[in-house]
C-alpha cells in the first residue's frame, strides 16, 4: 500500500493505493464542533442528500444514474465522535482498470460532487416530497428508539450522569426537534455545513490518484478555507460518589447500565492498553470477568458486556436480567472491576487478550473501509497504523493493564426496571 498526502488550498486529500480489493472507496468528510440542536438537523440532512440531487430529482432517477456507472454507491451519513460532529459523504466504486469507459472514474466523481454541491432545491427549500419521506422515515426511527429499553438505558444513563455533557446528547433528537425542521431550515443548514465545517477527503484503491486528486480539484469548488480546531475527547467529570438512578421501563426484564470515567489516561493507555483491559473485563464474550461471573457463576443473566468509549473517556457496562438481581449483578460487578485492579487475571488471559486484539487488525485489514479509517484516526488523532498497532500490543504487560485499572472510577449506576410479566 502506498499512501499519499495532496494539498488543495481549503482541503485536503489522503490517498491509499492498493491492489489488494476489486473496488474503491473514497470519502469527503467534513468536520465541526458538536451543537445539540445541530445534531438532528446534520441525520436529516445526510438522508435526504442520499435520495436525490437537482439533476436527479427522484430517489429512483438517481439509482438509474448509480446503475449506469456499474452500479457504484454514493450516500451521506451524520455522526458524532467524542465532541466533534462527522458528517460523511462517500462514493464506493469498482476499480476503474476493470471498467471499459475512459469516462468512469470522471462520470462517478462527478456524481458524488453532485449530490454533495447540486441538492434538490427551489427557493432556498429542500424538495417537500423527498423532505417528507425522510422525516416520517426519521419518526418511525425516533420511535424504535423509545421503543427500546436497552437504548434507553444507556441514554438515560448519560442524561443521570450529566445532561449537559456532549455525551448525553441525542444524535436522532426528540419528535419535537424533528417537527421544528422546514425545508428552508434544512437548506440553511446545509450551507453551514459547507461554509462553517473543514473538509478533507480520503481515498483508497487501484486507482491513478494524481488523476484521482485532478478530478477531485476540477468538481469540488469548495470557497471556504476551515481552520476547524479540535479536540475530539469529552471531559465528563469524575465524580467523588457515585450517582444513582432508576425508572420503570417497558419490557419484561431490568436494564443496568453502569458507566465509569476513565481519569488521565496517556495516549499509549488510549489507544493500546484500554482495549486489552475491557477485553479482560467485559468485552471478551464467553472468557470475560464480568460473564464468568455474573452470567457462568450466578446465572444472573444472559448476557452482560463492557463497551470502551474512547473519546467520551468513558466504560460502559451493560447487561438485562430480573428485577431482583440487580443489586446482587452491581454488587459482582465492582467486585470484578476491584479484581482487576488488584491483577487477578493470569497470564494465560491476557495473552487470549493481546491475541484477540491483534485478530482483530488482522480482520480489518481484509477490508478497504477499515483500512481508511484506519488512516482518518492517525491524521486527526494520532492514531498508530495498523503494524504499529500490532507490536504495542504485543508489548502489553500485565502491569500497564493493573495501572490504567485503577485509572478507571465509577460514575453512575442507572437501572430500567422491568414492569414484570
Amino acid at each position: 500500500m502506498k499512501y499519499k498526502e495532496y494539498k488543495c488550498n481549503s482541503y485536503n486529500v489522503y490517498t491509499v493505493k492498493t491492489n489488494r480489493f476489486k473496488t474503491s472507496h473514497i470519502e469527503l468528510i467534513f468536520r465541526g464542533e458538536v451543537k445539540k440542536n445541530l445534531l438532528p438537523e446534520l441525520v436529516f440532512l445526510a438522508d435526504v442528500l442520499s435520495e436525490s440531487s437537482k439533476n436527479y430529482p427522484s430517489k429512483r432517477s438517481l439509482m438509474i444514474r448509480f446503475e449506469e456507472l456499474y452500479k457504484i454507491s454514493c450516500y451521506a451519513t451524520s455522526l458524532r465522535i467524542g465532541s466533534t460532529m462527522d458528517f460523511h459523504v462517500s462514493l464506493d466504486l469498482i476499480n476503474p482498470k476493470y471498467i471499459n469507459d475512459v469516462d468512469y472514474l470522471e462520470n462517478a466523481i462527478k456524481t458524488l460532487f453532485e449530490i454533495v454541491l447540486n441538492p434538490n432545491v427551489e427557493n432556498e427549500e429542500f424538495d417537500t416530497v423527498i423532505f417528507n419521506n425522510v422525516k416520517t422515515r426519521l419518526y418511525r426511527e425516533i420511535k424504535s428508539l423509545e421503543e427500546n429499553d436497552m437504548k434507553q438505558s444507556i441514554k438515560k444513563a448519560f442524561k443521570l450522569m450529566d445532561s449537559d455533557s456532549i455525551t448525553s446528547y441525542d444524535l436522532l433528537g426528540t419528535k419535537e426537534q424533528l417537527d421544528e425542521i422546514t425545508p428552508a431550515s434544512l437548506y440553511k443548514t446545509y450551507k453551514n455545513l459547507l461554509k462553517n465545517f473543514s473538509s478533507d477527503i480520503f481515498a483508497i484503491g487501484d486507482m491513478d490518484m494524481d488523476s484521482l486528486v485532478k478530478l477531485i480539484k476540477k468538481y469540488y469548488k469548495n470557497r471556504y478555507i476551515n481552520e476547524f480546531t479540535y479536540n475530539y475527547y469529552v471531559d465528563n467529570k469524575v465524580r467523588n460518589s457515585v450517582k444513582k438512578g432508576e425508572e420503570i421501563g417497558s419490557s419484561v426484564q431490568a436494564n443496568l447500565v453502569m458507566l465509569f470515567n476513565l481519569d488521565n489516561l496517556e495516549k499509549r493507555e488510549r489507544d493500546i492498553t484500554m482495549h486489552v483491559f475491557n477485553y479482560l473485563f467485559g468485552s471478551g464474550g464467553l472468557t470475560s470477568k464480568l460473564y464468568r461471573s455474573i452470567r457462568e457463576k450466578y446465572s444472573l443473566c444472559y448476557n452482560i458486556n463492557s463497551l470502551y468509549l474512547k473519546y467520551d473517556k468513558l466504560l460502559l457496562v451493560h447487561t438485562s436480567l430480573e428485577n431482583e438481581n440487580v443489586l446482587k449483578a452491581i454488587n459482582l460487578a465492582k467486585k470484578d472491576f476491584k479484581s482487576m485492579q488488584h491483577g487477578e487475571f493470569t497470564t494465560e488471559e491476557l495473552n487470549d487478550a493481546i491475541s484477540n486484539m491483534l485478530v482483530s487488525i488482522d480482520m480489518s485489514s481484509d477490508n478497504n473501509i477499515s483500512i481508511i479509517n484506519n488512516y482518518v484516526f492517525k491524521v486527526y488523532d494520532n492514531l498508530p497504523d495498523l503494524d504499529e498497532r500490532k507490536k504495542l500490543f504485543k508489548e502489553v504487560t500485565k502491569s500497564d493493564v493493573i495501572n490504567v485499572a485503577k485509572k478507571i472510577k465509577l460514575n453512575t449506576i442507572f437501572v430500567l426496571k422491568g414492569k414484570g410479566e
